[in-house]
């Protein structure tokens, strides 16, 4: 079964997940996440990892974060559903070293932590 969600009125099925990262939402009543489902080029959902990975379902490409911090691209952006999917995935806190970037939905650049 592929899980599907609605984005701007268009059925999309969540194609990537990023779990175990610590993801600042912008949201006061919960202000750190840890997951984040892709939908084409949204952010389906900003959760716990299990909503997420129930949501995204055997079809989704799971990346493990590895406790690694998310932000939002440009800087200033709010990692939410409904969201555009561009983001950095960053070694140790926000000045750490980019790992991973997202542009739109898209693994643009992945980088060895090594």
């Amino acid at each position: 079964m592929i899980p599907w969600i609605a984005v701007r009125g268009d059925v999309t099925a969540i194609s990537l997940v990023f779990v175990n990262g610590r993801i600042r939402t912008g949201d006061v009543r919960r202000p750190i996440a840890d997951a984040i489902a892709v939908s084409g080029r949204e952010l389906a959902l900003v959760g716990s990892g299990a909503e997420v990975r129930k949501l995204a379902g055997a079809g989704a490409k799971v990346v493990d974060l590895r406790g690694a911090a998310v932000r939002g691209v440009p800087t200033d952006a709010v990692l939410r559903r409904g969201a555009p999917a561009s983001f950095v995935v960053l070694e140790s806190g926000d000045g750490g070293k980019e790992l991973i970037r997202v542009i739109d939905g898209a693994i643009v650049a992945v980088q060895n932590s090594k």
